[in-house]
Parts: C-alpha cells; sequence; structure tokens
C-alpha cells in the first residue's frame, strides 16, 4: 500500500504543478490583453483568478481522464519504462493544453473570446492557415519564448518517482480493495472537477456566474473552452413557448406590404474586412482612417448604430448573404447544418433574372466561401484562381486589395443586367501588410491594422472613379459592411457591444432616398431583407432579420459570445444564458456591471416593460433559430412544411 500511495501523491503534485501553469498561462493571457481588462479592480480581477482555478481543475481533469488508468491497483507502475512513458504523455498532454492558452493569448486580440473548437474548422477549410504559422512565430516571438521558458520549467519541475522509497510488497486481497477504494476517491474528485455539485457538466456559459460576460475570457482557459464547444456542437431545442405561441412572437415569413412593380436595380455588396465602426472618420466626429469611405458615406444612407452578428470572417457571408446569424459555438459555414435548405439574397434574385456572383481574392476554399456560395445560389465564384496573375499575389491571404478592386470592377462589367454581386476584400487581415510603395505613406498609428485600413480604403476609393464611368453604375444600389470589428483603440469598443460595432450603410448614385444618417439599431442580418424590400421583391420569403425601412416592426442586434446570447434593442442591452437573463441596461447610461437580471428591481414601468418584451423577443428568436436549423427549415417551403407538425406536437413551453 506504501508504493500505492507514491504514486497517488506523485499524480497529485504533477497535477498541482499543472495547476500552477495554468495560473501563469491565465497571468500572461491578462498582460497581454490587459488593455481589453483596463476596467478589472485589483479585488476583481484575484477574484477572477481564483475562481478561474476551478476551470483550470476541470480542464486538468478533462485532459488528463487518461491518467486513471495509471491509477488502477498493480505493481506495474514500477516499472522503469512505465515510468518513463507516463513522464513523457503527461509531460506532452498538458504542453498541448498549455500551449492553445499561449495562443489565445494573442489570438484573443482579433475575436475577444476563447478559442474554441471551430479553431478546427477553420484550420480545415482555410489552409492558408498553416502556411501562415512561420509569420506568427516570427511576429509574436515573445509569446514562443514565454511558452519554451514555461514547458522547460515544467519538465525541469516534473515530479518523478523516487525508486529508493518503494518498499518490497506484494498485491494481497486487502490492499488490492484499499487501493480501489482510493481509486474510487480520485474518480469522485474528478468528477467534482469535471462537473461540480449540479448534475449537469460545468459549460462555458458557466464563467458568467462569477463575471461579468466581457470579463469571462479571463475566468475560463482555452483548453476547457475547446472541449466544452467540441460537446455543444449540436444544438438543442428551446421550449420556451408553444409552437402556436412562437409564431406569434416571432415569424420570420416577410412579405412586401407595398404592391408595386419591382425594380430591377444592380445589387453591389461590399463585405470590408476588419471594417469596424472605430475606423470611419465619419462616424467618429472626423477621427478616423478612411477617407475615401467616409466620401461615400456622407452620399449615403448611414445606420450608425449597427452591428456584427459573429466576430470572425466565415461567420460573416451567411449572415450578409443568407441572413443568418452565428448563435452557436461553431460558425455555420463548418456545423453539422451547412448543407440545410436556406434562402439567401442571391438564389432569391437569381430566380428573377439577376447574374449571381461572389469576389473574393483569396485562395479558393478559403473558409469555405466557394461552397457556401453554392449552397447561396452564387453562379459564378471568382477567387484568386480566376484572378490568374500572382504577380498581385501578396505572399500571404491573396490579391492585394488595389488591384483586385480594379479586377472586380472590370469583370462586373461584362455581366448582364441585372445582377447581384458581392466583394470580399482581404489586405486588412493580419498580418496587415501593404505594397511596398505605400509602405511610408500609411504606418501604424495607434495599432498595426490601421495602415491597412488606410490602404483597403485608397482601393475602395479607386474603384469608384472607375466603376463611375461604367454604364451600370447608376442603377446599382451599393451595399457596405464589414465582415466584423476588429481591434480597438477607443475603451468604448472594447466593451462586449463595441466589439460588435460595425458600419452598414446603402448607396445608390441615383436614389435621394438612399441619403441621411439613420440611429435605428441595424445588423448584418438585416441586409438581405432591406435588399428585398428596396427592390419590391414581390413573394414571400423567409429571414430572420428585418427590413430597415419597415419602422413597425421592433429593430434589433442579436449575438452569441462565451455561451451568452446578447440583445441590442433601442437603448438597452440585454445578456442572456439560454435559461435567464443575467443582465439588463441601457446602454447610454450605465454598463453591464450596473444591470439588473430581474425586471422586479426596476422602478419604472417603461423600462420594465421594454425588460419583458426583450426577453420574450429574444427566447423566440432562439426557439426559432435553433428549431429552424435542426429541422432544416430555413427557407420558406421548408419552414412552412415542418411548422404545421411543429405546431400540432404537444409540449410544454
Amino acid at each position: 500500500m506504501l508504493n500505492y500511495f507514491q504514486h497517488v501523491l506523485l499524480f497529485l503534485k504533477r497535477v498541482l504543478l499543472t495547476l500552477l501553469l495554468y495560473t501563469v498561462s491565465r497571468l500572461f493571457f491578462y498582460i497581454l490583453n490587459a488593455g481589453y481588462f483596463e476596467d478589472v479592480s485589483f479585488v476583481e480581477l484575484l477574484k477572477i483568478f481564483l475562481t478561474g482555478i476551478r476551470f483550470d481543475i476541470a480542464a486538468i481533469v478533462f485532459t488528463n481522464a487518461i491518467f486513471i488508468f495509471y491509477l488502477l491497483p498493480g505493481s506495474y507502475k514500477n516499472n522503469h519504462s512505465v515510468q518513463k512513458s507516463y513522464d513523457l504523455l503527461f509531460f506532452l498532454i498538458n504542453s498541448i493544453a498549455l500551449l492553445t492558452n499561449f495562443i489565445d493569448a494573442k489570438f484573443f486580440d482579433f475575436i475577444n473570446k476563447r478559442i474554441t473548437s471551430s479553431i478546427f474548422t477553420l484550420m480545415g477549410t482555410n489552409q492558408d492557415v498553416w502556411f501562415q504559422i512561420p509569420l506568427f512565430i516570427k511576429e509574436y516571438w515573445y509569446v514562443v519564448l514565454s511558452y519554451t521558458v514555461l514547458i522547460i520549467l515544467f519538465w525541469y519541475c516534473l515530479p518523478r518517482l523516487r525508486y529508493d522509497r518503494l518498499v518490497d510488497e506484494k498485491l494481497s486481497i486487502k490492499s488490492f480493495l484499499y487501493q480501489t477504494l482510493v481509486l474510487v476517491g480520485i474518480i469522485c474528485f474528478m468528477r467534482w472537477g469535471a462537473m461540480g455539485t449540479s448534475l449537469k457538466p460545468m459549460g462555458i456559459i458557466d464563467a458568467t456566474n462569477y463575471s461579468e460576460l466581457k470579463h469571462a475570457p479571463l475566468v475560463l482557459n482555452t483548453p476547457f473552452s475547446i472541449i466544452k464547444s467540441i460537446e455543444n456542437e449540436s444544438l438543442e431545442e428551446h421550449r420556451y413557448f408553444s409552437a402556436n405561441s412562437l409564431t406569434r412572437i416571432y415569424y420570420p415569413v416577410h412579405q412586401v406590404e407595398e404592391k408595386r412593380a419591382p425594380k430591377k436595380m444592380n445589387v453591389v455588396i461590399f463585405i470590408l474586412e476588419s471594417f469596424s465602426r472605430e475606423y470611419s472618420g465619419f462616424m467618429n466626429g472626423g477621427q478616423g482612417y478612411t477617407p475615401c469611405f467616409d466620401s461615400i458615406l456622407r452620399k449615403s444612407l448611414v445606420f450608425t448604430n449597427a452591428f456584427a452578428n459573429g466576430t470572425q470572417s466565415y461567420e460573416a457571408m451567411p449572415a450578409i448573404i443568407a441572413g443568418i446569424p452565428n448563435l452557436m459555438d461553431k460558425p455555420y459555414i463548418g456545423s453539422k447544418y451547412a448543407d440545410n435548405m436556406i434562402e439567401s439574397l442571391p438564389l432569391l434574385l437569381r430566380k428573377e433574372g439577376y447574374h449571381t456572383s461572389f469576389f473574393h481574392g483569396g485562395n479558393n476554399g478559403t473558409m469555405d466561401f466557394n461552397n457556401f456560395a453554392n449552397v447561396a445560389g452564387i453562379e459564378h465564384y471568382f477567387g484568386r484562381n480566376e484572378y490568374n496573375n500572382d504577380a498581385d499575389y501578396d505572399g500571404h491571404w491573396g490579391i492585394w486589395d488595389e488591384p483586385y478592386l480594379q479586377y472586380f470592377a472590370r469583370q462586373i462589367d461584362r455581366f448582364p443586367q441585372p445582377f447581384f454581386t458581392a466583394v470580399f476584400t482581404l489586405s486588412s487581415h493580419h498580418p496587415y501588410n501593404i505594397p511596398e510603395k505605400y509602405k511610408e505613406k500609411f504606418i501604424d498609428g495607434a495599432l498595426p491594422i490601421l495602415k491597412s485600413i488606410r490602404y483597403t480604403d485608397k482601393a475602395l476609393g479607386e474603384f469608384f472613379e472607375t466603376a463611375q464611368e461604367m454604364p451600370w453604375y447608376n442603377n446599382t444600389l451599393f451595399v457596405f459592411t464589414a465582415d466584423h470589428a476588429a481591434q480597438a483603440v477607443e475603451r468604448i469598443y472594447n466593451s462586449t457591444t463595441g466589439m460588435y460595432a460595425i458600419p452598414i450603410a446603402f448607396y445608390h448614385p441615383s436614389d435621394s432616398l438612399f441619403k441621411g444618417i439613420d440611429s435605428t439599431v441595424a445588423q448584418q442580418i438585416d441586409i438581405m431583407p432591406t435588399v428585398l424590400d428596396y427592390l419590391g421583391y414581390p413573394k414571400p420569403f423567409f429571414a430572420f432579420g428585418e427590413s430597415l425601412f419597415n419602422a413597425s416592426v421592433p429593430h434589433r442586434a442579436i449575438s452569441f459570445v462565451n455561451g451568452m446570447y446578447q440583445l441590442i434593442e433601442g437603448d438597452y442591452v440585454m445578456v442572456f444564458n439560454g435559461k435567464k437573463v443575467t443582465s439588463f441596461y441601457n446602454l447610454k447610461q450605465q454598463d453591464e456591471k450596473q444591470g439588473v437580471d430581474t425586471p422586479d428591481k426596476i422602478t419604472d414601468p417603461i423600462t420594465k416593460g421594454i425588460f419583458t418584451a426583450m426577453e420574450t423577443s429574444l427566447k423566440a428568436i432562439l426557439q426559432t433559430y435553433n428549431y429552424c436549423l435542426i429541422n432544416n427549415a430555413s427557407s420558406l417551403k421548408q419552414y412552412r412544411m415542418t411548422l404545421n407538425e411543429y405546431c400540432n406536437t404537444q409540449f410544454k413551453p
């Protein structure tokens, strides 16, 4: 029995060392992202680090569960070869887990949340990522160096078996029973480590029980986030309302109310890589980095309170093109629902005689854009292969924006009218390189991304100089948005709402309707119904968003981050964990820390009514979203077909 306790003690020492290293990696994560967490007080920071240990224990249990076999009764553990294998395997497994924490310390700067299992989708659908690894190592050498020092210390400090303390003993029935009892105790501890005291295992969402949503990534660790998001790959049906009640609260079928002759206007959508609202001088009192874009906005209808529905590029295309927000851990493109029947803007317009296309200067296959284009009914995809001139290759992701947008203008000049097309820029993507001839003209400023934002802005201006001379120009509706927000300079854009703040604007050279500023809350998924509304699309269609021209419906923005759903409507923000509201606050008067979680804490009856209405809407949206994805009902035909059966289903909300 003495030998067995030596092995148990060895295992516990190793777990404690690993736990310490997780805390060190959390400190490293905090240091690299201190600007994002600048509003965290010292006392709150201490609390976050202490509660973070609970999630670290869970991650260590998950990643080291295999070592339960090492603690089985028997003397085989005293063998030198077994011990060496155990040493190496424990070191490798936990070194990889710690590596994800260090990678995330920098990656967090781009997406403002912990890495989830979607990273595997990104690496599988975007082979460019693999080629960028040497660049990342070079640029973020300090992360590599810090991690290297840590794992060297890990190996050096790793407790090892003291053979001189082993005694000669045989495995008797009594000692076997004792060892089994100890093993059961350890298994119970590991069960607690993984699940806590509740019947349901801990999840990403539980981090918000200890801190506000914005600070949840600091409570979490990356191995835990990846593992739990793998578990949550499948959506579960919500039952907040009966099926009949649900359609009265939220009904995603739209029909242009005013009977009018359809407009056969061309539609061009610009998806501008990482163009945060913060970067536009027009939208920030003249302080910005996009003079060409700003000159277009002055002639456009600009929604100054617009938000992205996701934080990553491959979440943007389904939202903008097909009106599908990303309300789950895995991006829609890489999820099990990616081959669902959907309705999209190009698909509906194609049926009305439109020529449809999509342009992205990246390698064909990047982020599965080309495959989603097929699903969305786009006839022609133009990538780096179709451009066919690597003299303009940026060496990392694809074709420089300046020549590619000129190519874009020339290509659409050949299309029959009316046409629908969209272009996704790429030069303002990390590593934020720009052509050599502009390196002295466009400098970093407060952030490295800003020089590439200025470069893409110049390319956009040159596109319009070319396009305005073409015959289709005056008969075209231009739509501008970003795929997602990016790194922030100002604190307001580092908030859980600011991290989604993007421009959405509509420009038409010959229609005065599209001029002015509108403070209505807007989101990416509103683009599809808004365009169809303007064009006078004559048939009913399915869409999760709302037309921004329809004043009779609520306008909102919904997003999903760190296991929480966030709804912005009017001046109010609501955060919901799938079961209950965790925060409700006025965006202009207070922040999430000061928010309330129940309506009884609100004295003003009007505000109390807003709380109730937003909670009802949010639940209805989530129930509809999950139902439609699970049941392949994200198109008008499929939705109507399955709805009858759903309404006849007897269940208690």
